[in-house]
């Protein structure tokens, strides 16, 4: 059996981001679990670099084949040469985890969907015509896939009310906590903090991107209230300083931010996140739209508990592992407290027998 997966993205900068992570784990689950008598086809950015070989699982059955197509972010063309490609892959089955179908196929399809924003927020996401066009065309492929994994409930109810797709071609499963994932304890992590990143005390933790859904201003102006009561605390934020970065820039210039208190790190690799979420007071989660909430269920694994808003799939991700308000209410965001107390019960309950995860959630393995 020949499967051909997509893994173009990992050639870009969204190899570092939440697909990226996704992907890279999803692939490792593949070559560890996979009858022997399956070939992987990687479906590849032919003038992009070659992915970083670390990217992928080690596995001697993984083929490669490259794509011409010019631009990942060519959604309007991206259907017409897909169909052509995987043609030529001979592949019994065809896997995206973005989106990313071809027009024309012979094998059945099977794609991952996150989220929903840019159908759900078009002002933010679609506001240039191709974009339109192309989202309006892989939306209606997706509608016609053999089978759509949610990673979500709240995500499947999306993809069922807003494509129209029949809940019984939805199936849900959940990201994961990537399975070598080891927090160091709470001191280690805030001697790293302190070492690597001159973090002088006590902390919160900001872990993502900067486009419009995770509302990177509500977050630090909540952070601001929060601060003016403990001038201890400061805010670590995390994330690729790629071309979304201008969001935390624009947020920065507020006067309302203590900038003095915020200390950006931009991309950290995996054992230097894990070391943050560990020494972290509490993960600040402001975003107004989420597909599962990955960052906050790493965060709970390290053992540090989650104060953010009651969005898209945060609170089955979440639980009671955390503290949970209204969306949008700044206020009550930045009034909520991390204490020592709290962080002893959710590093009680961030695992679940055998080896699961809060929300239902498992790893990779």
């Amino acid at each position: 059996m020949r499967v051909a997966f997509d893994a173009r993205h990992l050639q870009t900068v969204a190899r570092v981001r939440g697909i990226g992570r996704y992907s890279r784990n999803l692939l490792g689950a593949f070559a560890r679990r996979a009858p022997r008598d399956v070939e992987w086809v990687l479906l590849r950015l032919r003038n992009f670099a070659p992915a970083d070989g670390a990217l992928l699982p080690p596995h001697r059955d993984l083929a490669t084949y490259r794509l011409r197509r010019p631009e990942l972010s060519m959604l309007a063309f991206d259907p017409v040469l897909l169909s052509f490609e995987l043609a030529g892959t001979r592949a019994d089955v065809y896997h995206s985890v973005q989106l990313s179908l071809p027009a024309r196929r012979r094998m059945p399809a099977v794609i991952t969907i996150h989220d929903l924003a840019p159908l759900i927020w078009p002002e933010h996401y679609l506001r240039l015509p191709y974009a339109r066009l192309g989202h309006a065309w892989q939306y209606a492929l997706a509608r016609r896939a053999d089978a759509i994994v949610a990673v979500s409930e709240a995500t499947k109810g999306d993809v069922v009310e807003r494509l129209g797709v029949p809940e019984e071609r939805v199936t849900v499963i959940t990201e994961a906590v990537d399975a070598d994932f080891a927090p160091p304890s709470r001191e280690a992590g805030r001697r790293l903090a302190r070492e690597r990143f001159g973090v002088p005390s006590r902390y919160v933790l900001y872990v993502g991107q900067f486009d419009p859904r995770k509302n990177v201003g509500g977050l630090l102006r909540a952070f601001a209230r929060a601060a003016d009561a403990d001038r201890d605390l400061r805010l670590v934020v995390v994330g690729d300083l790629g071309k979304l970065a201008s969001a935390l820039r624009d947020a920065l210039a507020d006067p309302r931010v203590p900038r003095d208190r915020v200390i950006v790190t931009g991309y950290v690799d995996d054992a230097t996140l894990a070391a943050l979420y560990a020494g972290a007071e509490c993960l600040l989660h402001a975003a107004l739209l989420e597909g599962f909430g990955l960052t906050a269920l790493e965060s709970l694994a390290a053992g540090t508990p989650v104060v953010g808003y009651a969005g898209g799939a945060v609170a089955e991700v979440v639980a009671d592992a955390g503290l949970l308000v209204r969306s949008g209410d700044e206020a009550s965001l930045g009034d909520s407290r991390c204490t020592e107390g709290s962080r002893g019960v959710r590093r009680g309950r961030s695992r679940l027998p055998g080896g699961g995860f809060v929300g239902g959630s498992a790893p990779y393995n």
